[in-house]
């Protein structure tokens, strides 16, 4: 019998660690990614410091010229809170300093139609997509007012910020829809930071990390608008980012198949 429960032990052990393991190998390949470990560098692409800069002037003229408006200064980000090294082409930023505008959806339950403009909360993107099948829906009028303020368009990032936060997503649809506050609208220049590489970077470890530190609060706990603009990340230069997207979909197909 012992060496029964010792089998027995060491079965389930064994069990929970396959569980694991196609999602432990998904982590890690963002991880590397974001490390810079996953493709190689090359000279002739730049560096992110040229194209951070090419980011800010870009916002310093929308927002000269009324089309996007000027936010606060973002503190510097120190020594301390560097999480580990990156190639030296490569730039440590925060979230906000990338982005035309972050906002979050209506601060206040609308009223409910039976049919019109769906309103997404995070429960609609909860999967990792925008799913419309199951939405609630709000009058065009009303849709119109919040959109004024809240205008999620193609090629945006979705991003929870009440409940559970950190789960990013595309947008992906021309549909027409609302937001509620729980999600976080990310809107930025698509000709200068690659979407798809800016939505793993968030589903990376290092941000998940962060996202977990600060929610905060009991019950619907929230991550903030203030910490999520905080949030760091690394840049690398425009070229490379589109490389690391590559490779991370080549490799996802081998990570779903462990999954199976």
């Amino acid at each position: 019998m012992p060496y029964v429960e010792e089998y027995d032990k060491a079965y389930i052990e064994v069990t929970e660690l396959n569980k694991k393991f196609p999602e432990d190998m998904q982590k890690s390949i963002l991880q590397y990614a974001i490390q810079g470990k996953l493709v190689e560098q090359r000279e002739e692409e730049g560096t992110a410091e040229e194209l951070y800069q090419h980011i800010q002037e870009e916002k310093k003229r929308l927002i000269e010229e009324g089309k996007i408006k000027k936010t606060r200064a973002l503190p510097e980000i120190a020594e301390k809170d560097i999480p580990f090294d990156i190639p030296e082409s490569w730039k440590w930023v925060r979230l906000g300093d990338l982005l035309n505008k972050l906002t979050d959806g209506a601060h206040r339950t609308p009223k409910y139609t039976a049919s019109g403009v769906p309103f997404i909360s995070v429960k609609d993107i909860s999967g990792g997509e925008i799913d419309f099948s199951d939405t609630k829906f709000i009058s065009l009028k009303e849709h119109e007012e919040l959109y004024k303020r809240c205008n999620p368009e193609k090629g945006d990032i979705l991003l929870t910020k009440v409940g559970t936060t950190g789960i990013a997503v595309i947008i992906d649809t021309e549909q027409d829809f609302s937001l509620f506050v729980s999600v976080a609208l990310l809107k930025f220049n698509t000709n200068l930071i690659f979407n798809k590489f800016l939505l793993y970077a968030i589903k990376s470890p290092v941000v998940q990390m962060q996202a977990r530190k600060n929610t905060r609060g009991v019950g619907n706990k929230n991550w903030v608008m203030r910490d999520i603009a905080d949030t760091i990340i690394p840049l690398p230069p425009l070229e490379e980012q589109k490389r690391i997207v590559n490779e991370i979909e080549e490799m996802q197909p081998y990570t779903k198949q462990l999954i199976k």
